[in-house]
């Protein structure tokens, strides 16, 4: 539990199992309104810029385009890799 003082009234903050590790009389930042200080946020990265949600969902989209990517350029289909050994430059013309 973090305590915070702001205009004299103390406010307690409940924390989760990843920001217990903060020790006993360790000062840290807390971001909150000055209207409503109760809803206030420890200043993590993780935990208050980025939700371990958006992690999870980030890393998620990652590998399902990599494995777009990989599903897409590991195996051509066999007209477009005939295609492709049978190239010659000298078939084109210049301003076809």
């Amino acid at each position: 539990m973090l305590q915070f003082v702001e205009s004299g009234k103390t406010y307690q903050l409940p924390l989760t199992n990843a920001q217990s590790r903060v020790a006993v009389g360790q000062k840290v930042e807390v971001i909150y309104e000055l209207s409503n200080p109760q809803h206030a946020k420890l200043n993590q990265f993780l935990g208050y810029w980025m939700q371990p949600s958006e992690l999870i969902w980030t890393i998620g989209i990652f590998f399902v385009l990599l494995g777009v990517a990989y599903a897409t350029t590991h195996r051509p289909h066999p007209d477009a890799l005939k295609e492709q050994l049978n190239y010659k430059k000298e078939n084109l013309k210049k301003y076809q």
